[in-house]
């Protein structure tokens, strides 16, 4: 028998942002939690440390690690609070260390509900090294779209 009542449930995505400390990083949150809104979906913040040039003595390997983990932490809870009032969700984050790119791929193919990297460009013209790479080459390895935000855009106030 056919129903003649067809319940749609909305997809529940989840638009991937990256934590860092540029300038234009606040729009890809705003426009991340603004897609989010629409789609009744969340965003996920992944921050990655990469410690490639911190090879120094054990003593201050380790501080300047310690120093880069708590930069990120705060960066990373700055951002979901952020996300919290745009959207009014809990943000899912992560924290990573190692390689950038391998970790964002890493990330996107064990979590299959998300929909999209949201990054903004930068206000040069000169783009970042993210989207130069996740525009080129490395466009093959991404599995969902890639939504590159204008980094001249303000940032948003969602109500």
């Amino acid at each position: 028998m056919v129903s003649d009542k067809m319940v749609i449930e909305k997809r529940k995505g989840v638009f991937l942002v990256i934590v860092d400390m540029t300038e234009e990083f606040l729009v890809a949150v705003d426009y991340a939690s603004q897609f989010a809104n629409a789609e009744d979906g969340y965003v996920a913040l992944l921050n990655v440390i990469e410690y490639s040039y911190v090879q120094n003595w054990k003593n201050v390997e380790d501080r300047v690690r310690s120093e880069m983990r708590g930069q990120a932490e705060q960066a990373t809870w700055d951002a979901a609070g952020r996300v919290m009032e745009n959207t009014h969700r809990i943000p899912m984050i992560c924290i990573e260390e190692g390689d950038r790119v391998d970790l964002i791929i890493k990330t996107i193919e064990e979590n299959n509900n998300i929909v999209a990297l949201v990054l903004a460009s930068a206000n040069s013209s000169k783009p970042g090294p993210l989207i130069t790479y996740f525009s080129g080459k490395g466009l093959s390895r991404l599995p969902i779209p890639l939504m590159i935000i204008p980094g001249h855009l303000e940032p948003l106030s969602i109500s």
